[in-house]
């Protein structure tokens, strides 16, 4: 038997599951029933994935021999892969009543505590784990996830040190870690792990991507126009380099943008045995299906939460999937967004499979994808065709590059008739604007001076107060021209990150401008933020990623915005809202157009007050911050969208 039981390791070594599965049939047919056999077929059949036999199994083998631990303890994984966790639990603790220092057994039980959400037990078990053998891997994997959730970073830190100590050639490690020197703003500690990993696994050139926004993040230019040269070069040859929202912040070809989310989604694995199946049948109330992990302060929340509270119950039922931060009970938009769901479902611990079934027990209807490619995305839910209509709405500035997506919530600035090849989405026409907006936004009424931002009395100022990672070298050099030809002028900037503080210093330096002239702003709650920007006289809009919200923002203090309207979604945010307001004039479509009216602005005052008059008088009458009409051609849209679905047509252009 001996012979025979050696031959079947060696399948099993060799992964010929189907192969040892017939011989060890066939063997327990032969021998006198046999404990350690009886495990073999078990380990055999859960390779393949045959989880009720092998649970059959290693209960014969446990009858044999009630004391073999590693027969409970395999039964027990077998019970978690089939998501009993209440027998695993089970299993586990016998296997550690039967041996104590059975440290994988107590890792198994950490595991399962932790997907009943027992977090506190789970911890101990690990630890437990980690004290009969300090070095046991998966432990330290799973305590240090513990450690990120709980943003004890440092302490991630000082165990991710340990853990590539046992696997210095894990590129994940290193990738892991500098994710969480990324959350510690550690910007330049970041690159170097990420470039480690790369140089460890150069086939993950998502990488590359990776590294070069971190770079922007700090504004880090050294050979940048090189490095996008290359990058566009391996997109065009369909190489997974990037992902398609840092594309956004440096490409503005269409073509670009839709051939890096066409690499990305495919990247991202489908089971198609897990899509929900849907009937077509006419409602009363659609159910919607709001997915974001910004439902919260945040741009997102801020702009959706009004068009939430307005939707009409009596045709709608909403329904919000959250997997952002922690809830916070003192988060006042948060709080106005769960008060609009009928159901709040918070998926943050559920994997894809149970946020799924959710959906289905829930029988959404339309789907509606508030993240689609940035960066806290489920979007591996849509590609399982969660809802038979989907749709990419507001937060990603771009195709999802899936027809498993089937529309696109834009306006004929955003989306012109010769870019929806560009998409492959249909596209829901919006009358306006895109982009949602809420009226009532307050604004402090704190009694704010110049002083207090250190702003000059008696100069223009010019402003961006878009996040670092906007702004390339190309735009900064243009905002550079301009103050050197602006002499009474200085440049208000928001700033993230000292790093970044210093990298600009240094390019205003070069530029020949006198570092006095550009002035920093930190971050303050929007209200206090809204009532600074009163002092500022002209954004300088960045390019190829517009102002969004932050534009917004601008005009709803009726601060001019100057953009330039370039190829891509994210380069026509701005000339979409400005459209909106029938202030057309402060939309160029080249860098040169772009330099001559901010110094026309600056040097034409009647011209500057002209603007700023035109532009309070244009909003009264526009809907750019009328939230019950952008709600009601909204729902017009998901009936028009969810009609079409009913009828069995295929989804089409949807014009409102």
């Amino acid at each position: 038997m001996s012979k025979e039981l050696s031959e079947l390791l060696s399948l099993f070594k060799e992964q010929k599951y189907s192969i040892a599965e017939k011989k060890c049939h066939n063997l327990i047919k032969k021998i006198k029933p046999n404990y350690e056999v009886f495990n073999i077929y078990a380990v055999i059949l859960f390779e393949l994935k045959k989880y009720d036999d092998s649970i059959k199994q290693w209960k014969k083998a446990i009858e044999l021999n009630p004391k073999y631990h590693f027969g409970h303890n395999n039964l027990g994984n077998a019970y978690l892969k089939k998501k009993d966790f209440k027998e695993a639990l089970n299993c586990y603790q016998k296997a550690i009543h039967i041996k104590p220092d059975y440290y994988e057994a107590h890792y198994n039980k950490g595991n399962v505590l932790t997907k009943i959400k027992n977090f506190e037990k789970a911890i101990q078990s690990f630890d437990k784990a980690l004290e009969i053998k300090y070095d046991y891997v998966p432990a330290l994997k799973a305590r240090n996830k513990f450690y990120i959730k709980e943003k004890q970073f440092t302490k991630a830190l000082n165990l991710f040190e340990k853990l590539i100590i046992y696997e210095s050639d894990n590129a994940d490690l290193y990738t892991q870690k500098a994710d969480v020197l990324l959350e510690m703003k550690k910007y330049e500690e970041a690159i170097e792990y990420f470039e480690t990993a790369y140089k460890i696994d150069s086939n993950n050139q998502f990488l590359i991507g990776q590294i070069i926004d971190v770079k922007t993040r700090i504004c880090d230019w050294k050979n940048f126009s090189n490095e996008i040269n290359n990058l566009e070069a391996k997109i065009l040859n369909k190489e997974k380099t990037i992902t398609p929202f840092t594309a956004t912040t440096l490409f503005d070809s269409p073509k670009i943008l839709l051939e890096s989310a066409k690499i990305f989604q495919s990247h991202l694995k489908q089971n198609k045995d897990m899509n929900i199946k849907h009937e077509r049948a006419n409602k009363k109330k659609i159910k919607l299906g709001f997915y974001s992990a910004d439902f919260r302060t945040h741009a997102m929340g801020n702009l959706m939460v009004q068009m939430l509270e307005q939707h009409n119950k009596s045709l709608f039922e909403l329904h919000g999937f959250y997997f952002g931060p922690s809830l916070n009970e003192k988060d006042v938009i948060q709080k106005r967004i769960i008060k609009c769901f009928d159901s709040f479902h918070n998926i943050n611990e559920l994997d894809d499979e149970d946020a799924l079934n959710l959906s289905k027990k829930i029988e959404i209807d339309i789907a509606i994808d508030c993240m689609c490619h940035t960066g806290a995305s489920r979007f591996k839910l849509f590609l399982k065709k969660i809802a038979p209509v989907q749709i990419n709405f507001l937060g990603y500035p771009g195709t999802s590059g899936s027809k498993l997506l089937d529309y696109i919530v834009a306006d004929r600035v955003i989306i012109p008739e010769k870019s929806q090849k560009y998409y492959t989405e249909k596209v829901i026409y919006l009358p306006d604007t895109y982009q949602a907006n809420e009226d009532t936004k307050k604004i402090s009424n704190k009694n704010f001076t110049k002083d207090d931002f250190g702003l000059p009395d008696d100069k223009f100022i010019f402003c961006s107060f878009n996040s670092n990672h906007k702004i390339n070298p190309k735009i900064f050099s243009l905002w550079m021209n301009i103050l050197l030809k602006a002499k009474d002028s200085v440049l208000w900037i928001m700033i993230d990150n000292e790093t970044s503080k210093t990298n600009l210093k240094n390019f205003v330096i070069k530029s020949g401008v006198d570092p006095e002239r550009v002035v920093f702003a930190e971050l303050m709650p929007l209200d206090e933020h809204l009532k600074r920007l009163e002092f500022a006289d002209l954004v300088l809009d960045t390019f190829p990623y517009n102002a969004h919200t932050t534009c917004s923002d601008a005009l709803r203090i009726n601060l001019p915005i100057l953009t330039l309207k370039g190829e891509g979604f994210a380069s026509r945010v701005a000339a979409s809202l400005l459209n909106s307001i029938n202030m057309n004039e402060l939309i160029t479509e080249n860098f040169q157009d772009y330099e001559k009216l901010a110094l026309k602005i600056f040097n034409n005052k009647d011209y500057f007050e002209n603007i700023k008059s035109k532009i309070k008088e244009n909003k009264i009458s526009s809907n750019l911050f009328n939230s019950a009409v952008y709600t009601k051609n909204i729902e017009n849209a998901y009936i028009i969208a969810y009609q079409n679905f009913i009828k069995g047509e295929l989804p089409k252009n949807i014009e409102l």
